[in-house]
């Protein structure tokens, strides 16, 4: 021990920057009207609805590692595997900065939140690449599959197929606009539209890293995770259904039905899970 940061803590504090980071920007994105921090412009209709869907996104992979890593803290193994799935995000994240590019070489961002921007991503993925190339750092086992059926495991796997499907559409299929009841797309809001899809595949880790290294309490957290962030999906984009076309299913009381629908399969999986499974000593000890 020494210092203000032990850098040879077990503590996982690489992780949790991570998580804090996707929180930091979700506060800025839904908070500020970021438009103007960059041209000195309101946003418009098209680029508020971006900012919405971009700040829930970021919510979403704080959360989902923000609850992996303290489910698994006393686990170095796992912490190890999943600081690596984080390294893979975070690269993302940078070539994703990298690519808003320098307002002074014709991009997006002023020069200085730009090399802000930068040099914080480049930290923040040293600081993961750092804590998985350690000499003795420790790896799980990936765990078999095992029984398949009416449980958590099962409906990730679902949900991992989905997302890796919405990925490739959000990237080559789906014209933006088409969610969009009307306004044009400026190169602001197709960079944030492309970000999407990059904290997309950062949620598709956290949930594959759940489904290949972790147990049956982890699964069940993990779909509680997703129940309740699809109630705060609902509560988020309901003051925006107007700017929804009816294509996406957002507007009008389409948000609500699709709710329902989650948290109903949500609820079938854990009790289906529970009952499947007697053993639920691991889910007992969660943050102990």
């Amino acid at each position: 021990m020494g210092g203000i940061i032990d850098f040879n803590t077990t503590c996982p504090w690489e992780l949790y920057l991570f998580a804090l980071i996707n929180f930091c920007a979700a506060i800025i994105y839904f908070v500020f009207d970021t438009c103007s921090l960059l041209t000195s412009t309101a946003c418009s209709d098209t680029e508020r609805v971006m900012e919405s869907i971009l700040a829930l996104c970021f919510l979403y992979v704080g959360v989902m590692f923000t609850v992996l890593t303290y489910h698994n803290k006393n686990e170095p193994g796992k912490i190890t595997n999943l600081s690596n799935f984080a390294a893979y995000g975070a690269m993302s994240l940078l070539v994703s900065i990298v690519f808003i590019g320098n307002a002074s070489l014709g991009g997006i961002e002023p020069s200085w939140m730009h090399m802000g921007d930068v040099l914080s991503s480049i930290i923040l993925l040293a600081v993961l690449i750092a804590r998985v190339s350690k000499a003795d750092a420790e790896w799980a086992e990936k765990k078999p599959l095992g029984n398949m059926g009416v449980n958590c495991k099962t409906l990730l796997l679902l949900i991992l197929v989905l997302t890796a499907i919405k990925f490739l559409a959000y990237t080559d299929f789906i014209d933006p606009l088409k969610i969009l009841a009307d306004g044009d797309m400026t190169d602001y809001a197709m960079w944030m539209w492309n970000c999407i899809a990059v904290l997309i595949m950062e949620f598709f880790l956290a949930v594959l890293f759940s489904v290949l290294f972790d147990d049956d309490a982890s699964h069940e957290l993990v779909v509680l995770t997703v129940m309740v962030m699809s109630i705060v999906t609902a509560v988020m984009f309901y003051p925006a259904k107007k700017y929804f076309s009816s294509w996406m299913g957002m507007n009008a009381d389409g948000i609500w039905i699709r709710l329902g629908i989650m948290v109903i399969v949500c609820i079938v999986a854990i009790v289906g899970g529970r009952r499947g499974s007697p053993d639920r000593s691991g889910y007992q000890n969660v943050g102990s």
